[in-house]
């Protein structure tokens, strides 16, 4: 598979480096236009031999797949310009921005008159950087083969999840925004631990630590979150307190006001 990656800043240039360490693409099948100087810096010390370029329409010839990684605000404007040599038998254009649809995609792409592309909307989130990130693709109009590429592509990038168009806003709150409500939750911890006589320098690896144990309880167990606060807790213990002193702050409703504020 070949693949070119329009917009080479934190997210494309986390697309185009990580594939060729996790061996998913050769680096020479690989082009990004609009490289970062931190990109350059990643790709040297990989090795890869990617072609790069600041001529968008030269970064898509002869690629099976163009991922336009770029700002919302910018998407017309480099969609547009690629519409023209894009060659609509064989190659998929991939979108990695919130909010834009299919049907405006198509718009930009000109689809109505030039013809019919294989389209898709990828969501990843930062942890992307590190091979980490919880991705969801949906599709309009690819093939099984294309398909099959890209779950390739963005497992190699950590977990990817197939959904409907519609299913989108709410993935990205969960996942895109979620990471940084998860941080706030972190940083909070750290602070309370502040409160009683913790550190933060010793209280953030406590706090981080606690966080992958009770993942990994999750993951290991097979088991829904509550089972495993009932574990933990019993009538009239130090946790149970806290969990009704953060329910009567409402922590629960919080979590829930800020997910639906983000869609």
């Amino acid at each position: 598979m070949k693949i070119a990656v329009i917009g080479g800043g934190n997210m494309g240039g986390a697309v185009a480096s990580g594939a060729v360490a996790a061996g998913v693409v050769a680096p020479g099948d690989v082009a990004v236009s609009h490289a970062r100087p931190l990109l350059l810096e990643n790709l040297k010390k990989l090795g890869a031999e990617i072609v790069l370029t600041n001529d968008n329409r030269e970064a898509v010839k002869g690629v099976d797949l163009v991922i336009a990684a770029v700002k919302p605000w910018l998407m017309e404007g480099v969609l547009a310009e690629i519409a023209p040599v894009l060659d609509r038998s064989r190659q998929a254009v991939a979108s990695v921005a919130a909010g834009i649809s299919f049907g405006t995609l198509a718009d930009y792409l000109r689809c109505g008159e030039l013809g019919a592309v294989g389209l898709y909307r990828v969501i990843p989130n930062t942890a992307i950087s590190l091979g980490e990130s919880m991705t969801f693709l949906a599709k309009e109009g690819t093939s099984a083969a294309q398909d099959e590429a890209m779950l390739r592509l963005f497992g190699a990038l950590g977990r990817v999840t197939e959904v409907t168009e519609e299913q989108m806003t709410g993935c990205t709150a969960l996942a895109s925004c979620g990471i940084a409500y998860i941080f706030r939750y972190i940083d909070a911890a750290v602070r309370g631990g502040e409160r009683m006589g913790i550190p933060r320098s010793e209280g953030l690896p406590i706090v981080m630590q606690t966080v992958r144990g009770a993942l990994a309880m999750l993951e290991r167990n097979g088991t829904q979150p509550q089972a495993e606060i009932d574990k933990v807790t019993t009538p009239g213990g130090i946790t149970l307190k806290g969990l009704e002193a953060m329910e009567g702050a409402g922590f629960s409703e919080a979590v829930i006001a800020g997910l639906l504020a983000s869609k």
